[in-house]
């Protein structure tokens, strides 16, 4: 049987592996992103190929080259 405390500190550990495992993913996409407009054109090419709005994919590349 595990302490409160413990439980908390897996918890934790979780918690954060979960977030790195979210930024890795949220910049991966946002390269992909990157990607597609260099090979379609425009940030508008993209965002009609996935259906999506164009700020949609503005938003995703401006947070990526935030964090650069």
């Amino acid at each position: 049987m595990t302490t409160w405390k413990e439980r908390h500190d897996a918890a934790v550990r979780k918690q954060d592996a979960a977030q790195q495992a979210y930024r890795e993913a949220t910049d991966e996409r946002a390269q992909a992103l990157l990607d597609g407009e260099a090979e379609l054109g425009s940030q508008s090419a993209v965002a009609r190929e996935l259906g999506v709005t164009r700020a949609t994919i503005n938003r995703a590349i401006n947070a990526l080259k935030k964090r650069s």
